[in-house]
């Protein structure tokens, strides 16, 4: 499974401190939202690239708990009210890519191939996803590729 695919998807979950639910400058969010994401993709990097089924269910495991942890530090920062409406987008699509990856996982670790392959696909595509980060104003949350 090509590293790149998990990486694309988890990009959007990112580990970092939370904002003290004050509403933040629009510089202030994008620095914080920049830096969680950029936290979150330099763990996503640690684990060594999958090369089986079972070795994608352990990282599927542990990228959805990177992913998660990011996503509630990033409930935690109050973005300027323009772009509320994109955050919550945001965070709505990373919610879906968390449970993307719960089911890559189960996938995975039934062994089954063909499904981890399209659920993999289904993460590594979400261009919804990218249009949210930039709608939310944090253009750094959004994959290299893209």
């Amino acid at each position: 499974m090509c590293r790149s695919v998990l990486l694309l998807a988890l990009a959007l979950g990112v580990a970092g401190c939370g904002g003290e639910n004050e509403r933040l400058s629009r510089a202030e969010f994008v620095d914080r939202a920049t830096a969680i994401c950029a936290r979150a993709e330099e763990r996503i990097g640690e684990p060594a690239e999958p090369r089986s089924v079972d070795e994608l269910a352990t990282y599927a495991r542990e990228a959805r708990a990177i992913t998660e942890e990011g996503v509630g530090d990033l409930r935690e920062l109050e973005p300027p009210e323009p772009l509320e409406g994109g955050f919550d987008r945001y965070l709505e699509s990373a919610d879906e890519v968390v449970d993307l990856l719960g089911e890559l996982e189960r996938a995975a670790g039934a062994g089954d191939e063909e499904e981890s392959r399209r659920i993999a696909q289904q993460i590594g595509t979400s261009a919804e996803a990218q249009g949210a980060a930039r709608a939310a104003g944090i253009p750094g949350c959004e994959d290299e590729g893209s």
